[in-house]
């Protein structure tokens, strides 16, 4: 059994005690979040984008305080989102805590199953995957056919009926087009819209998962959710079947 614990949107401040929607600061939900990820036994820690909320230097030094304060030995990782500095990010974490530390070509593979980081960051809040990226993952999962596969990324590939839709995805159905194709694609996990969501297309369940801070209310307009800061774990099991449980962490 794989254990994967997957925390999304945390927009870290340079300014660790500042506050914003439902007066939640950031640093202190997440610092809350790592607490009871900590008392999990897990195998990868993976951050679907958004960890910094200002892009600041300072913001990812917390991250990386934060983690080893609470003594998380597992492997992590962090894929960009569109509130991340790329030149940053890079900058502060070792290659290996990174995304790009694999290929598609050459994802991510822990026992009989791969994991597919995608990268979806453009210049504005929305997301696109490059072709080049459709055309080496399509490649690879054709290549993996016996692996169970779990595709990554923090941009939403499928509308979910809000105003967050106005900063979706632009060229998704491409990708949904790729994972059609393929029944070893069991899921695919993103953040960006600061809610819990799961939806399926065949054999892919697509989830959504909730931010470490803010929670959205899936509405037309902007507004927030009364919910708690959260983070989802997921459970792959050998045959290529899967659970997953979203954890609330109260935030006073």
């Amino acid at each position: 059994m794989i254990r994967i614990a997957q925390i999304s949107d945390c927009h870290l401040f340079a300014d660790a005690s500042k506050t914003s929607y439902g007066q939640i600061a950031p640093y202190q939900s997440l610092a809350k979040v790592l607490d009871d990820i900590a008392l999990q036994s897990i195998d990868l820690l993976l951050v679907t984008g958004d960890l910094s909320g200002d892009g600041s230097l300072e913001s990812y030094r917390h991250f990386e305080q934060l983690i080893k304060q609470r003594g998380i030995q597992s492997q992590w990782l962090i894929l960009p989102g569109n509130h991340d500095d790329l030149s940053v990010l890079q900058q502060q974490f070792s290659s290996v805590n990174l995304w790009s530390h694999y290929s598609i070509a050459a994802p991510l593979t822990i026992q009989n199953w791969q994991l597919h980081l995608l990268n979806t960051k453009t210049s504005g809040t929305g997301g696109f995957l490059a072709e080049s990226d459709l055309v080496a993952l399509a490649q690879s999962l054709k290549q993996s056919r016996d692996y169970s596969q779990l595709i990554a990324a923090h941009h939403h590939p499928l509308v979910c009926h809000s105003w967050m839709d106005n900063h979706g995805w632009q060229n998704s159905h491409k990708l949904l087009e790729v994972i059609a194709q393929y029944d070893s694609v069991k899921a695919m996990i993103y953040g960006h819209i600061h809610a819990e969501l799961q939806q399926q297309i065949g054999q892919c369940h697509y989830l959504a998962c909730p931010s470490t801070c803010w929670q959205w209310a899936l509405q037309a307009e902007f507004g927030i959710s009364q919910q708690a800061p959260a983070y989802r774990v997921l459970n792959l099991d050998p045959t290529g079947q899967f659970t997953t449980d979203i954890k609330r962490v109260e935030y006073s």
